[in-house]
């Protein structure tokens, strides 16, 4: 127990991700100690800041209160990408851990910033489909493969579709 506490990570914490793929306690600390290094090490790259929220809170979702202070430190046109980062950690921990789901949607409620919540619902929208609910492919005429299974080599002489309008 000593050293689970000398790591900075207590053993009633929930994980999302497999232990290789965690970020390293330090780096966790250090979040935790400032979230603004956040803001600091992405220079403003949106994507860069999306994959790093989403790396601590999947490591380790007990930082949901620095996930809170990143937000008040950030400028709003990067509090979309904390949104994302705050839905693919839910999306990572949802198999795993539920509780840590229903933590991270309480807490973008609660948070009632437009930025964060837009960013978050853009990931729930841009989420798969299951199979099971996926329609058919619409076969399209003149396509290289045709088929059930696009197996069969399509006539390359067919005909071109028109498209209804013409661009303006």
């Amino acid at each position: 127990m000593a050293c689970l506490t000398l790591a900075g990570v207590s053993s009633a914490t929930a994980h999302c991700l497999p232990l290789l793929l965690r970020t390293p306690p330090v780096e966790l600390r250090l979040f935790a100690a400032d979230p603004a290094h956040v803001l600091k090490y992405a220079k403003n790259d949106k994507n860069k800041i999306e994959s790093k929220v989403t790396e601590y809170l999947a490591s380790d979702p007990d930082l949901l209160p620095q996930i809170g202070k990143l937000v008040s430190l950030a400028p709003a046109s990067n509090r979309s990408a904390i949104g994302r980062g705050l839905a693919r950690a839910a999306q990572h921990c949802g198999p795993i851990e539920p509780t840590v789901v229903q933590r991270i949607i309480d807490f973008v409620q609660k948070l009632q910033d437009s930025a964060v919540s837009a960013g978050y619902a853009s990931i729930e929208n841009d989420a798969p489909v299951p199979v099971s609910a996926r329609s058919k492919p619409v076969p399209q005429s003149n396509s290289l493969f045709e088929g059930e299974w696009n197996m069969d080599v399509g006539n390359p002489f067919a005909p071109v579709p028109l498209p209804l309008e013409l661009p303006r």
